[in-house]
């Protein structure tokens, strides 16, 4: 079911939230690795060295989703592990016996759950997260253009739905793929559900899939009827595989578990989205994919404190999870920092406290090409994005380790978009550690045993060793060991120095809160205000009424509502020197801003100086080269005629005295359309849904109106907001 509309309540009705607050790092440090099965000797390997490894935690990876394990059978059959599916019990006796040798040498254990294969639909991730964004996307290069020749009906089973989820190298098959169920059958899936929906802050009521299982028949618009993958057999038995993770968790003796949660197609197919072609282009928001990552989180936790409540719980999450602003689909941005408000308790269960495992932030398979890089000023070199990244963590209130990954990044497809890879090299890593990671109680790294692609890349135990200083002390005994050789010997020409500099600034809390949201305020561009544990800044002129989150009105970020900012991450070293400090968070739109002196030369006084490197929204106006502009859209762009961002708006000249000018205040015309069809100016110029207008806050009409689509008595409107007011199309 496809949501497409929603109602805020009124301001009234506001509810103070808190973002949460990170204690100060005093234990619970972990540097620690994931190992991915499929040979059982990584697993003797580790247990064997387990006293000298320079990482104290292991996440064995990965089990399914849809799982079932009987307590006491002591048996991996229906796990989905891949350790040793060989032997009688699956492996089981084995790894419990590793797991002894591990904690013995200072090593936790924990199972992760997911990975990308166990959490990809492959029908569903082609249609909604590769098909619905357009043709130009590397994704859709190497999946849908290559083999459905550029046909999303020529993507089917017998193809994988054009191998979206994994490519034919791989050796997958369809049975490969599993999604997350929603045991409905679960008295504590039920627990969870009433959990998610009493606390919710959302603006949507949650709407649960629980059709949506292992073999059952889903009919589709334009692939015919497709089969949803993963097993059945947990339903069958009555189980619950969330409630079973903790059962052979605590059968194996483990320390941990640890939910590894990547569905796209889900926050893609059940998004709320107003565009006539369900592309997000005016935005979306993906609040039902929050629900069902909570209610996971939640009955996990349920059954912690009923079964093993000694174990912990982490999750490996989303870069982009704690972002705030739009979110135009294809990831998880905003997942995490959606949670915050309506479910602190449960962030928290994750992050401080005797069951805390940790948020696992999956800072890696970054892309540096244009619309991948993060918002000046912050940089889009790798280590620039893990430092925007986890700092958006930490201005949720949210404790947070840092990612880092081996050898060749699974993102962007190194098939068609390796230029724009960005693999982890000793440099890179030594800029990380410096900068970003002091920061931080704990880091960890993608895979135990995966290789280097070229002597650039840094070894997995080089990484190992200076994760480990940093995190655990420079002198700590286990940091100088080293991770076993399997199939990842050191590439000749490779390097083991890291160069450590300066920590960077340190990140900041959530801010305080603005002025409460009002529905009768005229918001302008530049004003602030804040709703239900948000702030929010008006990006562009906007009709009063017109609420938080929709078009011109963009979420900022969680803010705190008694004011006061408070630190969430750990501090550096006092003996450390700090050098020169880069600036790390995104710079946001422009308030009303005091002008140079008003010119009586020509009668046109010149607005602010341009600034290279600065972000100007649309309608923010400067002055350069003896003009003024008039920024379209979001632009980072010098101005120019030749650049369709900018305007000029005419010659200009110098002057004394500082004036104040706020963006000019448009002319709004609103017409009621039918979100299908054409929607015609006062003159007869007609500009259909899709085309450039359709975009809230493209510019048409040669850049004169600006145009939003709002709601006017439950139909579609198209509001035209034209500078000067007697601008038309």
């Amino acid at each position: 079911m496809l949501l497409t509309s929603f109602v805020l309540a009124a301001a009234t009705a506001l509810n103070s939230v808190q973002a949460l607050a990170n204690p100060p790092v005093t234990d619970g440090k972990v540097v620690g690795g994931y190992v991915l099965f499929g040979d059982p000797m990584k697993l003797k390997l580790l247990a064997d060295n387990a006293a000298n490894l320079p990482i104290n935690r292991v996440w064995l990876s990965f089990v399914r989703p849809d799982l079932y394990y009987e307590p006491g059978s002591n048996t991996l059959v229906g796990v989905g592990l891949n350790y040793n599916n060989t032997q009688a019990d699956y492996g089981f006796a084995e790894i419990k016996r590793y797991v002894q040798k591990l904690q013995a040498g200072g090593v936790e254990v924990f199972l992760a759950m997911g990975g990308w294969d166990y959490n990809c639909w492959p029908w569903s991730y082609s249609y909604y997260s590769i098909f619905n964004y357009g043709s130009t996307t590397p994704t859709y290069q190497s999946t849908i253009q290559k083999y459905g020749g550029g046909q999303i009906s020529g993507c089917n089973e017998g193809n994988q739905f054009c191998y979206s989820c994994e490519p034919p190298s791989n050796g997958n098959t369809f049975d490969s793929f599993t999604i997350f169920p929603e045991p409905g059958n679960s008295a504590t899936w039920k627990q969870a559900q009433d959990y998610v929906t009493k606390n919710s802050k959302m603006p949507e009521a949650p709407v649960w899939h629980p059709e949506l299982i292992g073999g059952a028949k889903y009919t589709t618009e334009k692939n015919g009827v497709v089969t949803v993958p993963g097993s059945n057999v947990w339903a069958k038995k009555g189980r619950d595989p969330y409630q079973d993770l903790v059962y052979v968790a605590k059968d194996l003796g483990l320390d941990g578990v640890d939910i590894d949660y990547e569905e796209f197609w889900h926050a893609d197919m059940f998004k709320t989205d107003s565009s006539a072609q369900k592309n997000c282009g005016n935005g979306c928001t993906l609040y039902q994919t929050v629900y069902k990552f909570s209610a996971i989180l939640q009955d996990v936790r349920i059954n912690i404190k009923n079964i093993y409540p000694s174990l912990k719980l982490s999750t490996a999450a989303s870069a982009a999870g704690a972002w705030a602003g739009t979110w135009w689909g294809g990831n998880h941005k905003g997942l995490t920092l959606n949670m915050v408000p309506s479910y602190p308790d449960l962030v928290q269960f994750l992050g401080t406290g005797a069951n805390a495992g940790g948020w696992n932030i999956m800072t890696y398979d970054l892309s540096n090409s244009a619309v991948n890089c993060p918002p000046s000023p912050a940089s889009c070199t790798l280590d620039g994005q893990v430092n925007f990244y986890m700092a958006q963590y930490t201005a949720a209130g949210i404790v947070a380790n840092v990612g880092y990954e081996i050898g060749t990044p699974a993102y962007p497809p190194p098939a068609v978009d390796a230029a724009h890879a960005m693999p982890l090299s000793n440099s890179l890593t030594g800029a990380i550690i410096s900068a970003t990671q002091p920061y931080y109680k704990g880091g960890f790294f993608w895979e135990l045993f995966k290789p280097q692609a070229s002597p650039n890349d840094i070894h997995v135990t080089t990484l190992a060793r200076v994760l480990c200083k940093a995190v655990l002390g420079a002198n700590t005994p286990r940091c100088s060991g080293s991770i076993p050789i399997l199939a990842n010997d050191v590439l000749p020409g490779s390097s083991d120095t890291v160069p450590i500099g300066p920590p960077g600034p340190t990140p900041s809390g959530p801010p305080p809160c603005a002025e409460p949201y009002s529905p009768t305020q005229q918001y302008t561009t530049g004003m602030k205000f804040s709703y239900n544990g948000y702030n929010y800044m008006c990006s562009y002129w906007v009709a009063a009424g017109t609420q938080p989150g929709q078009a011109g009105l963009p979420q900022q970020g969680l803010c705190s509502s008694n004011g006061a900012v408070t630190s969430t991450v750990a501090q550096p070293s006092p003996t450390t020197t700090a050098g020169p400090k880069p600036t790390t968070s995104a710079v946001q739109p422009s308030s009303p801003v005091t002008q140079p002196p008003a010119s009586t030369a020509n009668g046109t006084p010149c607005s602010t100086p341009w600034v290279a490197g600065t972000a100007y929204n649309g309608a923010a106006q400067v002055s350069y080269k003896g003009f003024n502009w008039v920024a379209n859209w979001w632009t980072n762009s010098e101005p120019s005629t030749s650049d369709s961002s900018w305007k000029q708006l005419g010659a200009c000249g110098g002057g004394s005295g500082p004036t104040t000018t706020a963006a000019v205040p448009p002319t709004s015309t609103a017409v009621v359309v039918d979100p299908t069809k054409p929607a015609t100016t006062a003159n007869g110029g007609a500009i259909f849904n899709g085309a450039s207008c359709a975009t809230f806050g493209a510019w048409g009409c040669n850049f004169q109106c600006q145009c939003s689509y709002v709601t006017v008595n439950g139909a579609f409107a198209l509001q035209y907001q034209c500078n000067p007011s007697s601008a038309r199309c």
